[in-house]
């Protein structure tokens, strides 16, 4: 697990820029959204939806909003890290004091439009590195978290040689086992571990796994089906993780893989106290991958995009 910096010590934000974080903070339910927020985000084409607020400068009557595709939350439609970003540029005009929107154009995001992230020097390194991966292969999504296997059953989970139920059998991962030392986490009993480097059509490539127990000083005996190690498929369904806290500007489910994305507040029952959601046991379902980023479903049901996924047992991935 590659855990962000904090971001204590980052100077206050002022002026305009503390009106951008503003605009870009989920509103409490009695808030209004600001008029012409709202008359830009009308304009949007229905294959865009609006993010955050990147600038607002109302002296020169200008504002710029991050734009992301929509049902890039969607397991048939899962967004990518490495799509170009967009923006939608706001001309406004002032009515008696009152801010409107004139003229809105949807446009390519600039470098110098940054996402609000104190981590975006190591992210960028991260899409650059996994980049060359993808352009070699185009079919595969590259990807850089953690998982478990879901096999509940007594039968080892099969490893495939390619994203298909069709193709060769390379391998498996053994199944759950319980130990009295394996109920020291939310799982019950111990499960393989194993790094998740690639997505395609619903399948996930693994590489590294690790035996149930192994990593936590309780490996299986030898006469336990053994855990294939190599590179190979599984369906996405038949893995699972946990969040993991990777400082996250927005601690929300996103409805794409950019910190810029919109999102909703999770469920009260997965909440923490500052209203964010909470990490510990609360992942139940992954979709698809991007980078360092999952597409999952919540235990409140709600499904989105967050960054960072490990697979320690034990503790909870923070």
């Amino acid at each position: 697990m590659n855990c962000a910096r904090s971001r204590q010590g980052r100077p206050p934000l002022r002026g305009i820029a503390a009106v951008a974080l503003w605009l870009a903070t989920p509103l409490p339910a009695q808030a209004q959204e600001a008029a012409w927020l709202m008359e830009a985000k009308a304009k949007l084409p229905p294959t865009l939806v609006a993010g955050r607020v990147i600038r607002l400068d109302e002296g020169a009557l200008k504002a710029t909003l991050a734009v992301f595709p929509t049902a890039a939350d969607s397991p048939a439609t899962p967004g990518s890290v490495f799509t170009p970003g967009e923006v939608l540029e706001v001309d406004l005009r002032s009515d008696n004091g009152t801010l409107a929107v004139a003229a809105a154009t949807v446009r390519p995001r600039r470098p110098d439009e940054p996402p609000d992230d104190d981590t975006e020097p190591y992210q960028a390194e991260l899409r650059a590195a996994l980049a060359a991966k993808r352009k070699a292969e185009p079919q595969v999504e590259p990807c850089r978290i953690k998982g478990w296997a879901l096999n509940d059953t007594r039968h080892s989970l099969a490893v495939r040689a390619a994203p298909s139920a069709d193709a060769k059998v390379v391998g498996h991962l053994a199944p759950v086992r319980v130990t009295p030392d394996s109920g020291q986490g939310s799982e019950a009993g111990w499960r393989v571990e194993f790094a998740i480097t690639g997505y395609s059509r619903g399948w996930f490539r693994i590489a590294n796994a690790t035996p149930p127990g192994a990593p936590y000083g309780d490996p299986p005996p030898k006469r336990y089906p053994r855990t294939y190690s190599g590179t190979g498929w599984i369906r996405a369904s038949d893995a699972g993780g946990a969040y993991a806290n990777s400082q996250m500007p927005v601690q929300r489910l996103l409805s794409y893989p950019h910190v810029d994305a919109p999102g909703a507040p999770p469920g009260a029952d997965v909440a923490g106290p500052d209203g964010a959601l909470s990490i510990d046991g609360t992942l139940v379902r992954l979709f698809a991958c991007s980078a360092n980023w999952a597409l999952t479903e919540s235990r409140d049901g709600r499904r989105g995009w967050w960054r960072g996924i490990c697979s320690n047992q034990v503790t909870n991935c923070s």
